[in-house]
C-alpha cells in the first residue's frame, strides 16, 4: 500500500520492538512514482504495478531502465501481482479502491491485458497470492476477507474471513500484504503493525487457527527467498526485514533501507537470484542478501 500523507496523519504508528539491523541503503534500479508492487518476469525483468497509474511498468535491473510493458484501458491503478502460469500474470486493477481482476499475459511475445472479472461486493483488494496454476488469493483490505479467485472462469468466494484481517482505527484498510507457499497463507495487517500466518488446504481455506508472528512492526507486502525465509516490506518504516518463518519468535532482521517501501521480489536469473528488488515511493531498489 501506497502511504499518503494524509494517512500518516490518520494513523499512529508503533515502534518496532526488537528489530536486528544489519542493513545497507537500497540501489535505485529504476525511479519511478509511488511502485506499490512487483513481479520479476523469467526472463529477469521486473513488472512493476502503481496504484494511480494505468501502465504497468517493465524494468531492466542490469540497464537500469524502465518503460511501458502494457497500457491497460478501463482501470486507474493497479496494486498486487502474481504469476500463475508462466509469464501469465494475474493483477488487481482500479486504483485506490481495486476491485477488479485482470489478467496480463506475455506468453506471446507482446503483453496482452484481459479483464477476467470484478469482484463486485469487494470493498478495496490489495494482496494477491498465487494458490495454483489456475486460482488466487486476493485480499480485501477494506473488508477483512481472502477471495479464492479463479482466473479461467472467474467464479470466487471468500476463503478466509478472520478479525485479524479487518481494519482499524480511522483508516478502512485492513489485510495488505499476502503471500502462499506449502499450505500455509502468510500476511500482514498495515495498521494493525501485525503479521500473521494460517494453515489452509487446496482450495484456500483455514485448516487451523491463525498464528500471530508480531504486532509491533508496520508491515506491507512480502515475498520469500530462495532460501525459504520471508521478506515484509515496513512501508513508513522505511525498511525491508527478513523473517525466518522455522523460528518459534521470529526477530525481524532489517536487510535495506528504502524510502517508503512497499512491496518485494526476488531475482529469477542466475547472476540475481540473490538479489531482492524493492518496490517503494522513489521507484524501485535492490538489494543483495548474504
Amino acid at each position: 500500500m501506497v502511504l499518503l500523507t494524509s494517512l500518516f496523519a490518520l494513523a499512529t504508528l508503533a515502534s518496532a520492538g526488537t528489530i536486528t539491523k544489519r542493513q545497507a541503503a537500497g540501489a535505485q534500479v529504476a525511479k519511478l512514482t509511488s511502485i506499490e508492487n512487483i513481479a520479476v518476469r523469467s526472463n529477469g525483468q521486473i513488472l512493476a504495478t502503481s496504484m494511480s497509474s494505468t501502465t504497468i511498468y517493465s524494468v531492466n535491473a542490469t540497464a537500469k531502465t524502465s518503460a511501458s510493458a502494457i497500457v491497460v484501458s478501463g482501470a486507474a491503478g493497479f496494486s498486487g501481482i502474481g504469476e500463475y502460469l508462466p509469464d501469465q500474470f494475474a493483477v488487481i486493477g482500479g486504483g485506490s479502491t481495486g476491485t477488479t481482476i485482470y489478467k496480463i499475459d506475455f506468453s506471446s511475445g507482446k503483453a496482452v491485458s484481459t479483464l477476467v472479472k470484478k469482484i463486485a461486493e469487494a470493498s478495496n483488494l490489495n494482496g494477491l497470492a498465487v494458490l495454483n496454476n489456475d486460482t488466487v488469493l486476493v485480499g480485501d483490505a477494506g473488508k477483512g476477507v481472502v477471495y479464492r479467485f479463479t482466473m479461467s472462469t472467474g467464479a470466487y468466494s471468500v476463503a478466509i474471513s478472520d478479525p485479524t484481517m479487518v481494519p482499524s482505527g480511522g483508516i478502512p484498510f485492513g489485510i495488505d500484504g499476502l503471500k502462499y507457499k506449502d499450505g500455509v497463507v502468510w500476511y500482514t495487517n498495515i495498521f494493525k503493525n501485525s503479521f500473521h500466518k494460517v494453515p489452509v488446504d487446496a482450495t484456500g481455506k483455514a485448516t487451523g487457527a491463525v498464528v500471530t508472528l508480531w504486532t509491533n512492526l508496520m508491515g506491507d507486502d512480502l515475498c520469500f527467498g530462495p532460501s525459504g525465509k520471508i521478506y515484509v516490506a515496513t512501508n513508513g518504516k522505511n525498511s525491508l526485514v527478513e523473517v525466518d518463518p522455522a523460528a518459534a519468535s521470529p526477530t525481524p532482521k532489517a536487510v535495506a533501507t528504502v524510502s517508503g517501501s512497499t512491496s518485494c521480489a526476488f531475482g529469477r536469473t542466475e547472476s540475481d537470484k540473490d538479489v531482492v528488488y524493492i518496490g517503494g515511493s522513489g521507484g524501485v531498489f535492490s538489494a543483495t542478501i548474504k
